[in-house]
């Protein structure tokens, strides 16, 4: 698995990747619903070439699908229905988890999933960790705040949606993030 921040890549990781597949496996990459691509058929003798070349590409991201292999939605960046830039928030959270790996090595198992409103593109509503983008007036004037829900998941038997546990100033979301940790 290919751990991508956000499901974020250039035209030429792109491209590198269409090369990789060729070259290493049948030519064919899934995309996660977690935003990371999973190469097929790689023979296990080309695994360590396959991950130098991704790492030359800038994709040797670590962190596939542990804490701090965070999924959101577009957002407020490109979607108009989004109240928050749930992209802001991930990659903020993102950074301070890589900055921590304590306590990502913590909660083996545990995702956080945000959405930038209650939609949920970002499905929020089936992490462990899900915040949904909202907004309150301070002083008059908008302000981005999530809903923080826990206890979410999804398996091959049952899916569990998250209850709500506060509501917190976007600002605040990684100390919450720790804290609930």
């Amino acid at each position: 698995i290919v751990s991508t921040l956000l499901g974020d890549m250039t035209s030429t990781q792109m491209r590198v990747v269409a090369d990789l597949a060729a070259v290493y496996g049948d030519g064919s990459v899934g995309i996660t619903h977690d935003q990371n691509l999973v190469f097929r058929w790689v023979r296990s003798d080309d695994v360590a070439a396959l991950h130098r070349s991704l790492a030359a590409a800038g994709l040797a991201r670590a962190g596939a699908n542990t804490l701090a292999d965070v999924t959101s939605c577009p957002g407020a960046e490109s979607c108009k229905l989004a109240v928050t830039q749930s992209r802001g928030l991930g990659r903020l959270l993102s950074e301070h988890l890589e900055r921590s790996p304590d306590v990502v090595s913590g909660v083996p198992g545990l995702d956080i999933k945000i959405s930038g409103c209650p939609n949920g593109c970002g499905q929020h509503h089936i992490a462990g960790i899900g915040f949904q983008g909202s907004l309150r007036k301070i002083g008059g004037r908008p302000a981005p705040h999530y809903m923080v829900m826990v206890g979410g998941g999804a398996s091959d038997d049952v899916t569990t949606f998250g209850r709500l546990a506060a509501t917190v100033a976007g600002h605040r979301c990684d100390a919450v993030l720790v804290r609930l940790v």
